[in-house]
């Protein structure tokens, strides 16, 4: 999947959007939202370029992947930013932060510059001295075992005079890296590829492992699934209609808490704006997932509190929603909220993510004891 294609789909879904979610989503579901309140949000920083991704760093400063700017930053309490790392022209994402040492990603994919181009997609480290350094290219290691390479997407059981008239409606996986999200536990940084439709395991010499190749999505061709091909020029047959589409199973988002790996699904193409976006937990001994909730706006951001409430920010979404019993309930309405991230009672959240003036928003998680505010 090829995020700045995803961009470029969701600008075109973003004035429905934002006109549509703001009042409605505002007075949310709020009053039983299980007993957490979202309070003193602030607009800690604007102005950020693409701000996708967000994590807690040290000192409580807030690191943030500029990803259209190709830049990292930390941005300290009272909003002051200092810029990491630098790579214009590229795309800076997948931030996370552990033990005094910051992970992310520069790739080169993903970036209009290089709209085609596979790789290098650098997985890097900065120490708590200030040191970078590169662990691995992701790109070397999806040219090597491509994971998703023997996965049919799209249509499976059609007729081939009717896959004749819409040769895009059927593919295999493509050699094809994207990280998009990290995470790290116990020395190992786990990530998220947007591109090869894995989560991967990498150890501290910069091994990668393949943890699960996901599984495509299955959306169903109704008049919902032609239009959105429709908006991205794309013409769907008549023989189609009522099949099965088999979408890139595309991981936006990883989070791990002990044995458990959470991941955000946002189906590729016909369906980013067609909330079939899924949350997942994944039991890193097993193997085995677990759907946590379904029918999301493009989920791309997950947390986990102390607690184990989840929480997502939906991109063509009313902002942040706690899931409660499986379903997603707004607790801070944000446009374009592409990323949260949880320390002890403090959250952020990346908004306006999209737009070259994106924002990072803070909030305090409280917990009453009445299910009211």
């Amino acid at each position: 999947m090829k995020f700045r294609a995803f961009a470029a789909v969701a600008a075109g879904a973003l004035l429905a959007t934002t006109l549509n979610i703001a009042p409605a989503q505002a007075g949310g579901d709020s009053h039983h939202n299980s007993r957490t309140t979202v309070q003193h949000v602030e607009t800690l920083i604007e102005g950020l370029g693409g701000p996708l991704k967000v994590a807690y760093g040290s000192h409580g400063n807030i690191l943030v992947a500029e990803s259209f700017a190709g830049m990292l930053s930390s941005v300290a309490s009272d909003g002051t930013k200092k810029v990491l790392a630098s790579a214009p022209g590229k795309e800076i994402g997948a931030v996370s932060y552990s033990r005094g040492t910051t992970y992310y990603f520069e790739n080169v994919a993903g970036t209009d510059e290089n709209p085609e181009a596979i790789g290098p997609a650098l997985l890097k480290s900065i120490s708590h001295h200030g040191k970078t350094r590169t662990i691995t290219d992701m790109t070397k290691w999806e040219v090597k075992l491509n994971p998703d390479g023997k996965t049919v997407y799209g249509v499976r059981d059609a007729p081939q005079t009717c896959l004749d008239q819409a040769p895009w409606m059927q593919s295999t996986g493509e050699v094809y890296s994207h990280p998009y999200s990290t995470s790290v536990w116990r020395g190992n940084v786990y990530v998220g590829d947007a591109g090869g439709n894995a989560l991967w395991k990498v150890n501290s010499h910069g091994k990668a492992s393949v943890v699960k190749v996901l599984p495509a999505e299955p959306v169903v061709i109704d008049e919902a699934a032609v239009a959105a091909a429709a908006e991205a020029g794309l013409t769907v047959p008549d023989c189609m209609m009522g099949r099965t589409y088999w979408a890139q199973a595309v991981p936006t988002d990883i989070e791990l808490r002990g044995n458990w790996l959470y991941y955000t699904v946002l189906p590729g193409a016909p369906g980013e704006s067609m909330s079939k976006g899924k949350i997942y937990k994944l039991n890193l001994h097993s193997k085995k997932s677990y759907l946590v909730a379904s029918g999301l706006s493009a989920p791309t951001g997950i947390a986990v509190d102390d607690r184990g409430s989840i929480y997502v920010t939906e991109l063509f979404g009313g902002g942040v929603s706690k899931i409660v019993k499986g379903k997603a309930v707004n607790v801070l309405p944000a446009p374009m909220a592409s990323d949260v991230a949880i320390s002890g009672h403090r959250m952020a959240v990346s908004t306006n993510a999209l737009t070259p003036s994106g924002s990072i928003v803070t909030a305090t998680l409280g917990h009453s004891h009445h299910g009211h505010r």
